[in-house]
């Protein structure tokens, strides 16, 4: 006995390794039959990440668990995915996974999460889940056991679907359904002919034809049996509950396949007819907590749903929606909402989907003694939308804050009165054919005023209205406040109804005006990704933070032709400012707009955007007679572009063409200002004190008085590129010297400049008037001695150099080539001793006379050349230049020596 209990349990041992091991010793062969299954049955691809198979999870039945499952359609939709599963899990017999590969697998129970289903129709009417093989045995053998040899059969007791979003979308009727979030599962035994199965759904829908919306997330949920009859392919609803947000609907009927239709039988209507039933249809995202909240009267919705399914076909429909003087108050609120009345219809008669209507006998409600009331006819849903609406009445937003619980933070105040009709067909708005748009009637607000999250302001329009007698809106009158800015406009809408009912941007022309306009007042709340310094690199957060932006409405296309008297932005105060500003895709186009600033004025063309999320701007910019101290202290640009400006007094006029990259503020951003000015000062004084860079250049260059410093008409180009600004050469004067600058500087102000000064011989003290004593004043004029100067470091720590031997060489070679004109037909011996009289006497280390000894004669003049200077154009002994040399090299020293006054009058 022993033997034998030691027999089975070996034997039970060696089972349990092997159902455990069988996973592992099949698991490759299982997937290549699931897939060979499935591409052999489908007209698609097929593929999935990884397949598990347990026969434990679900023993006696085995588990397969497929991860990553794909479906992907072959033409005429190649590429795109029909079917991904995340997870799909499938129970079967497990003797089901040693059958011939050429036998079916029967599937038990069915759980799929994570879907994502794109179900679509082209234009020629081709479906992309048309994908199952048309099987040759089965159309040659009516025996239905053929039909199973290959494939899965599914002969469920259970299935479901977790977390799944389903689209369906017609090309050609362009009609788009989106269940989303979506939950569903069934019981039931699908291996019989008949059963009634127990499902449950619930998704979010949204349903839209022609790209306008009638579902947007409506949540809807249905618990049903539904008796099911496989053979006749007839489903019946048994007991039911099915909800449209809260609103419960009791529904009866059918839904039978036929080879060519569907045919549908369903009625449905409200369980009960409490008012609570309205506000169970508004999503509950748009309203408040409902505890609490009394009412009395009915609302009810009831329909018939019946007739044929095709391609071209819709069921004849009848769906009503009533409500009789109903009423309903929140308990927190003071006032009552009262003499509600709605009598809606939705209706076919043919079963052409065209011939659908929608029609609103009425709608109206009390708020106090304030009344609003209108209709609505919407006809061909299809082809092309005609819509018929009426609205009147008064509604005091003060007592429908005491009767309706707004957002909070949200306070509304004022009154709007309206009586208008207007008639239109959707294909009009969509095209702008305004002449067939046909509105007529008034709208007026008073006393309005809104504080909210919109604007970080409260906004006061004491009035407004418009006009509506004809196609185009005119906008009558428009006073309004908010901060420190007011508004005053007139001028017309071309689409408010395509503005209110199509998400089209806002279009018209407006003259506005304004006393003073304070851009600060209309920033809005944006998040932003905050950048930081740390250890000397830059670096991203990760976190965003929320700052105060300046943002272009999106919605707005308008032109706008404004004068206001007081702009105040960036810390600036821009006085009489007009001109035209286009508004389109969050960008204001500029055109001759000019404005009174820094005792100047300025003219402005060019765009401003805000569409990316770093805002850009490209400007022309006209400057006239601007004060240089104030556009100084105004303009960040010029303090770091052009600081020696804070050294000059008096007026500036540029003209000046900018690109580059805003704040959030929509000021410049300096590093990234790319463009061309051309400058032209108007300015007589300088103070050197005020510029660490002017006031090095006094010291070192000591016969320039910069008190007497000379800038009333210099005219430069500035180029702006790579945060630096390059200034092309411009010639100015400093009290009879020319001078010539050029040169570059960083946004860091690391200066590359260099200034070429032309000096005159008068300007050489009074070793050069010794020198130059013996020249005639002809000869005197024309001798200028070139000295560069050059500047680097920064404006704060300048550093300035001088090329004094170039100088020095400069003045020798002119002395002596001024004399070698004179005398080149009296040879060389003449030459030398008209160049020793010119230095005799002149030499401050104790005279040339001391250094060249001999009756007038040169001492070594070196060999004798011949007369003719023509032949030997370098006729000058070397050693009498070298003392000419010599003596021009004392001259320069001198000049650059200790600052002191010059006597022009004896240089002279």
């Amino acid at each position: 006995m022993k033997k034998l209990f030691k027999i089975l349990a070996i034997t039970a041992m060696a089972a349990v390794i092997l159902i455990a091991a069988a996973p592992f010793l099949f698991k490759d062969q299982i997937t290549e039959i699931i897939k060979n299954k499935l591409n052999a049955s489908l007209d698609a691809q097929i593929d999935f990440v990884e397949v598990d198979l347990s026969l434990f999870s679900a023993f006696p039945e085995a588990r397969l668990h497929i991860e990553g499952v794909s479906i992907t359609n072959k033409a005429p939709f190649a590429g795109d995915t029909l079917f991904y599963g995340k997870e799909v899990k499938l129970d079967l017999p497990i003797g089901d996974l040693f059958n011939d590969a050429s036998d079916p697998i029967h599937v038990n129970e069915l759980i799929v999460n994570g879907a994502v289903a794109r179900f679509t129709v082209n234009e020629n009417g081709n479906s992309s889940w048309d994908i199952a093989k048309e099987d040759a045995t089965a159309k040659a053998s009516p025996d239905p056991a053929a039909e199973e040899n290959t494939g899965f059969s599914f002969n469920l007791k259970h299935y479901e679907m977790n977390d799944a979003e389903i689209t369906y979308q017609d090309i050609a009727t362009k009609n788009k359904l989106v269940l989303s979030n979506m939950n569903h599962s069934g019981n039931g035994d699908f291996s019989s002919g008949e059963i009634v199965l127990d499902t449950y759904t619930e998704a979010l829908v949204f349903y839209g034809i022609d790209g306008i919306n009638y579902l947007s997330g409506q949540k809807v949920k249905l618990d049903a049996g539904i008796l099911m009859d496989l053979e006749n392919q007839e489903y019946t609803f048994q007991e039911n509950k099915a909800f449209i947000n809260d609103l419960e609907l009791k529904m009866n009927g059918y839904v039978k396949l036929e080879e060519a239709f569907i045919m549908v039988d369903l009625t449905f209507d409200t369980p009960s007819s409490d008012f609570k039933n309205f506000f169970a249809l508004i999503p509950e995202t748009y309203r408040k907590n409902l505890d609490g909240i009394a009412t009395t009267g009915d609302f009810t919705v009831n329909g018939t749903i019946k007739g044929e399914v095709d391609d071209n076909r819709i069921p004849k429909m009848d769906i009503q929606i009533s409500s009789k003087k109903a009423s309903f108050k929140y308990s927190e609120l003071p006032k009552m909402v009262t003499n509600i009345n709605i009598d809606a219809q939705l209706k076919n008669d043919t079963g052409d989907i065209d011939d659908t209507y929608f029609n609103v006998a009425q709608t109206s409600f009390n708020i106090g003694s304030d009344r609003i009331s209108g209709t609505a006819m919407i006809r061909n849903l299809i082809t092309n939308m005609d819509v018929d609406l009426t609205a009147k009445g008064i509604l005091n937003f003060q007592n429908l804050a005491q009767a309706f619980p707004l957002s909070e933070g949200m306070k509304l105040d004022g009154k709007l009165a309206l009586d208008v009709a207007t008639k239109f067909d959707m294909e009009s708005i969509e095209k702008e054919r305004y002449e067939r748009i046909n509105t007529k009637g008034t709208a007026s607000l008073s006393q309005f005023k809104y504080e909210g999250d919109a604007l970080t302001k409260p906004l006061v329009i004491n009035k407004a209205s418009i006009d509506m007698t004809n196609a185009r809106i005119k906008l009558d009158d428009f006073d309004a406040q908010t901060g420190n800015t007011d508004l005053k406009a007139s001028g017309t809408i071309n689409n408010l109804i395509g503005f209110l009912l199509q998400d089209q941007d806002l279009k018209g022309t407006f003259n506005v005006r304004s006393v003073t306009l304070d851009v600060a007042d209309f920033m809005t709340a944006t998040e932003v990704v905050a950048t930081q310094k740390a250890n000397n690199t830059t670096q991203t957060s990760t976190s965003a933070t929320t700052e105060e932006a300046i943002k272009i409405p999106a919605f707005l296309d308008a032109n706008l032709d404004f004068q206001v008297n007081r702009v105040l932005y960036d810390g600036l105060e821009l006085k009489n400012v007009s001109g035209v500003a286009l508004i389109r895709e969050e960008t204001v186009t500029l055109n001759n707009v000019q404005t009174d600033i820094f005792d100047g004025t300025i003219g402005v063309n060019g765009s401003v955007s805000t569409k990316a999320v770093t805002p850009v701007f490209n400007m022309a910019l006209d400057m006239k007679n601007l004060d240089i101290a104030k556009s100084f202290e105004g303009f960040d640009m010029f303090k770091s572009y052009v600081p020696i400006l804070k050294s000059l007094q008096g007026k500036i006029n540029t003209d000046l063409t900018l690109s580059g990259s805003l704040d959030s503020q929509l000021s410049p951003i300096l590093s990234t200002l790319v463009g061309d000015a051309i400058t032209q000062l108007l300015t007589k004084e300088i103070d050197a004190k005020n510029s660490p860079l002017l006031a090095a250049l006094d010291q070192k260059v000591s016969f320039i008085d910069l008190k007497k410093f000379d800038v009333s008409d210099i005219t430069t180009t500035l180029k702006f590129k790579n945060g630096a600004v390059q200034v092309a050469p411009f010639d100015f004067n400093i009290k009879g010297i020319n001078a010539t600058a050029s040169g570059n500087h960083s946004l860091t102000n690391e200066m590359d400049y260099t200034l070429a000064l032309d000096v005159p011989a008068k300007f050489l003290g009074k070793e050069g008037a010794s020198l130059l004593s013996k020249l005639t004043t002809e000869d005197i004029d024309k001798i200028n001695v070139p000295i560069p100067v050059k500047f680097s470091g920064s404006f704060l720590s300048p550093k300035i150099s001088l090329n004094l031997d170039l100088a020095v060489k400069n003045l020798t070679n002119q002395i002596v080539e001024i004399q070698k004109q004179k005398l080149k037909d009296k040879g060389e011996e003449a030459l030398g001793n008209a160049v020793n009289n010119i230095i005799s006497g002149s030499n401050p280390l104790g005279g040339i006379k001391d250094i060249i000894s001999g009756n007038g004669k040169p001492k070594d003049l070196g060999t004798k050349q011949p007369s003719d200077s023509t032949k030997n154009p370098q006729n000058i002994p070397i050693k009498t230049e070298d003392k000419v040399k010599e003596v021009a090299g004392s001259i320069i020293n001198d000049l650059f020596g200790k600052k002191k006054a010059v006597d022009t009058t004896k240089a002279k």
